[in-house]
Order: C-alpha cells, then structure tokens, then sequence
C-alpha cells in the first residue's frame, strides 16, 4: 500500500466529480506537463504571496526524509490546497516512521471521509506488521486542476522508490515490495478536499493512477 490509497486498486476519477460537484471543471491552462514539470500559471492579484517555490526536505522521522517540489501558485487559495496536500503526504509517513506515536496526520483528514479510514488502515497495516521506513519519499509536479467554493482537487506526482522498508529498529527488510521498485513506485495520487468551518483544508477522498496508465506516465523522469 501507499500513503492515503485504498485497500483495494482504484481507477483514476476526478475527485472533485465524487466530492458531489464540489468543484469545477479542471482549468485548461493548468494542463499536466510531462516528466514532472509545471506549467506556469498565470499571474493574480492574491493579496498574499503564495509559498515560495522550489525543493524543500522534510524530515518525517530518523532517517525517513520527504523531499517535496513547491510549484509557483500565487493564488492563495490554490497555495492552500497544494499545502494541505503535501503536508497530509508528509504525516501520514511522520506516523509510519514514528511507528505510530506522531498521529497528527489525522488533523489534515475530514474524520467522516472515506479518506480517513483509508489512511488509518495504511498505517495501522504497518504497526500490525511491525514494520517501518527509511530513505526519501519525493512528491512533485504538484497542481489543483479544480477548485470551487468549499470543494478543491490535488494531483501530485510521488516517487517512492527511494523508500525502504524496515523493522521497527529501522533494519531493511530482506525482501522489498513490489510497490517500492518501478514501475509501480512511481504514481500519479489525486486528492479531493474540502474547507471547513474553521477556515482549514480537509482531505475527503484519495484517488491514483499507476502505470501504464497516461497520466501517471507524465510522473517518469
């Protein structure tokens, strides 16, 4: 399994579209770019300058790394999803990497989602396991095609084939999962996510395309 998916394998649909229209349609000049890349978008009156653009690391837990891609989104809006999405990435390996004991991923998750119970059972899967992770995680190309009112969509690309499996004392297992090598390590995940009251970005839905699939081909580099 992977950070925020399913138990079972689920075809790409736009999120927003299962978030009850939530969002509108995706915009065209926000089109996906091949190998990883970004198109720029285009200028807007914020009122407040979005997150600084360009790689940032992340340490999840001892030798457990995120290495993340901030795109250039003025938009704040757009910066705020982007934002909740990347650090709900972040946390959900910050619980597996602490075996469990940092559970502040569960703050960027709508606790009445199928997203939450996705992403307590992912990690939950590796406590029952006694198992951990080390190395680097990387999430790039990241974008929201959609957003509306209360309703937004994410896509990130994610790189997992830096991450390694270990026991509990951080010791690498003998045999790594197939879902940590390529073809299958590298995918296209799509979040849909909604605004609360409290004015916060809440994860409601996951959904990812795997290889061969086109869109998380884009994903290659």
């Amino acid at each position: 399994m992977r950070p925020g998916l399913a138990t079972a394998a689920v075809s790409l649909a736009s999120a927003c579209t299962l978030l009850l229209s939530a969002c509108a349609a995706p915009d065209a000049d926000r089109g996906f770019t091949p190998g990883g890349g970004v198109k720029p978008a285009a200028a807007a009156d914020s009122g407040s300058p979005g997150r600084q653009p360009g790689a940032e690391t992340v340490t999840a837990a001892p030798g457990l790394t995120i290495e993340i891609e901030w795109p250039d989104e003025p938009d704040p809006k757009r910066s705020a999803v982007i934002k909740a999405f990347a650090e709900d990435f972040t946390a959900q390996w910050r619980a597996v990497g602490t075996s469990g004991g940092d559970r502040s991923y569960a703050k960027g998750i709508d606790a009445e989602s199928s997203a939450y119970m996705d992403a307590v059972t992912w990690v939950q899967g590796f406590l029952k396991d006694e198992q951990s992770a080390r190395g680097v995680a990387r999430l790039y190309a990241l974008r929201v095609p959609a957003v509306t009112g209360r309703g937004a969509e994410a896509d990130g690309c994610v790189d997992l084939t830096g991450v390694r499996l270990t026991d509990q004392e951080g010791t690498p297992l003998a045999r790594q999962p197939a879902w940590l090598k390529r073809p299958r390590a590298v995918f296209l995940q799509t979040a849909g996510l909604g605004h609360g009251d409290d004015g916060v970005w809440r994860i409601r839905l996951y959904r990812h395309a795997d290889y061969p699939d086109e869109r998380a081909k884009e994903c290659l580099r």
